[in-house]
């Protein structure tokens, strides 16, 4: 009985190493959260002026840091899904997604075109920062390699 669970330990460790050696190394990882965070926050410029200089510039970057976070979690997601083609992986893909395709709607619908009345209060601040840390533990979690 005792060898069947440490045989078990010794697979579960083995999968975890592997899934930390995926083909995506720090390098590449690093790139791929730079193009995307770049892509993302020149493509949302022009959107940012009028809200920095209405005062919700800090409101403004916490959606752009969202969707960047995000849509960086769900590129490494689907890679990572891809390789090594499990159903964990592919829910954690659908959870960092949809998250993403959530924050990208709320920046749409305050930032860009409002299609749901909204407000700017404390409240909403909180929320989105909330995610926002979420993300950014996510996302320290990928580059962690021990």
């Amino acid at each position: 009985m005792f060898y069947i669970h440490t045989s078990f330990f010794k697979s579960a460790s083995w999968e975890i190493r592997s899934l930390q050696q995926a083909g995506l190394n720090h390098k590449t990882k690093l790139k791929l959260l730079v193009i995307s965070s770049l892509l993302i926050v020149l493509s949302s410029l022009p959107f940012a002026f009028p809200h920095i200089l209405g005062g919700h510039g800090i409101y403004f970057a916490i959606h752009v840091a969202s969707v960047s976070l995000g849509s960086f979690l769900s590129l490494v997601g689907f890679f990572t899904y891809k390789e090594f083609k499990t159903a964990k992986l592919f829910l954690v893909m659908c959870a960092f997604l949809a998250i993403t395709i959530g924050e990208t709607f709320s920046f749409i619908n305050n930032m860009v075109t409002p299609l749901i009345p909204s407000s700017f209060g404390l409240d909403a601040l909180i929320s989105h920062g909330l995610i926002l840390l979420t993300l950014s533990f996510f996302v320290l979690g990928i580059f962690r390699s021990n």
